[in-house]
């Protein structure tokens, strides 16, 4: 609540010497200074959730209730529009991103999801500096406020790459009428917010490439889901994304526990690993109709226990109706390394429900999923409702 109330004093204090805008209720609140030197636009959005899952055989239930993600956002230029910044804190407990390890890390909360300047060098070229999204799978670097259904896929859980500090380069060009993109970033390889340094001083670097064959999306509609702009021509944009993140202490890289295994004396020794990811996607919009596919796969240098690896596909469509009512479905599945101490293989089939009262910014969204494991006899099913909002 105090950064709430923080973010709220400094809203009517800088109103008071600048140009305060408020233009529709999807784009937030905006200010300028009188110079034109300033700009900052103050948004937030929670994410409320229920949820319960059950076995076939009724013996095994949970049920959870939450604020599943409760975020405070800024973003704008400073001094010039050369010099953007975007600002993103994480308030719910769910949406932390806790370890397990608090060597690590510090003793606070790990509030901080996004903190970076982005340098416009000219229309083209961009250079980032500070903690972002890594340039990885679409569905992860898609907002978790634009969604298609209650939240990401199991494919993005067990392989995504999120976020992590360092500096990353952003090129747009034409190929003809043909619009590409690339992204390049050498950072940490640790996450986000890790206080402690690797011991292995290895770096992650990850290169992203996309093209899009019938032009741009309406709206940079290749990054939320849904056909909310009704696209009137076919839109289709493919992405390729590799990321090699050397000597990493952590089970999924940027993500997970710190693998520790025990010596034959019972000291519990670091290991390092290098871990190489590649991801393939598309999305594809037409009339109110979108489809979306993602390839994952994960591989390591080193046999070592707790470390993540193996691949992962997941594919889903979706129509909007006139009344802005979509149906919706995805199916899943993740097929995990053997003999490294890794979780079951699991594949999931999953049927969504959405209203978009505004867009994505107001919206009441419910899935329900069939969910199979490896060599257990028992399925479970899992139904899901989360109310959405936020300027």
């Amino acid at each position: 609540m105090k950064y709430l109330s923080s973010i709220i004093l400094l809203v009517i204090t800088l109103n008071v010497k600048a140009q305060f805008n408020y233009e529709t209720v999807d784009k937030g609140l905006s200010f300028k200074s009188n110079d034109d030197r300033v700009k900052m636009k103050l948004s937030f959005r929670v994410q409320s959730l229920a949820s319960f899952e059950s076995d076939e055989s009724g013996n095994n239930q949970e049920m959870k209730a939450m604020v599943r993600r409760m975020r405070l956002k800024s973003k704008g230029f400073i001094y010039s529009p050369k010099f953007e910044y975007k600002l993103e804190l994480a308030l719910s407990n769910r949406d932390q991103g806790i370890t397990k390890d608090a060597s690590r890390v510090s003793d606070g909360s790990k509030i901080v999801l996004d903190a970076v300047m982005k340098y416009n060098i000219n229309k083209k070229h961009q250079i980032w500096f500070g903690q972002t999204k890594l340039p990885g799978n679409r569905e992860r670097v898609i907002s978790s406020m634009a969604l298609q259904f209650v939240d990401r896929s199991n494919v993005n859980s067990k392989f995504n790459i999120d976020r992590d500090f360092g500096v990353q380069y952003r090129f747009k060009q034409k190929l003809a009428s043909m619009p590409l993109t690339l992204a390049a970033a050498i950072t940490t390889g640790e996450g986000r917010n890790i206080t402690a340094s690797n011991e292995e001083n290895g770096l992650s670097y990850t290169g992203r490439f996309e093209f899009y064959p019938f032009g741009s999306f309406t709206s940079k509609g290749d990054y939320f889901s849904a056909d909310l702009k009704r696209e009137t021509k076919p839109k289709l944009a493919i992405g390729i994304t590799s990321c090699y993140n050397e000597n990493t202490n952590r089970s999924g890289g940027q993500l997970g526990n710190f693998v520790q295994l025990e010596d034959t004396l019972g000291n519990f020794n670091s290991q390092y690993n290098d871990i190489s990811t590649l991801f393939i996607d598309a999305i594809y919009k037409y009339n109110g109709w979108s489809l979306m596919g993602e390839y994952a796969n994960k591989t390591l240098s080193k046999d070592i226990s707790g470390f993540t690896s193996g691949s992962g596909y997941v594919g889903q469509i979706g129509y909007l109706f006139d009344n802005n009512y979509e149906v919706a479905a995805r199916y899943t599945s993740v097929d995990l390394a053997k003999g490294l101490g890794a979780e079951l293989n699991t594949t999931e089939y999953t049927l969504g429900l959405s209203k978009y009262i505004v867009g994505h910014k107001l919206k009441v969204q419910s899935d329900i999923s069939y969910i199979t494991k490896e060599n257990v006899a028992d399925s479970n099913y899992r139904i899901r409702f989360q109310v959405e909002f936020g300027i």
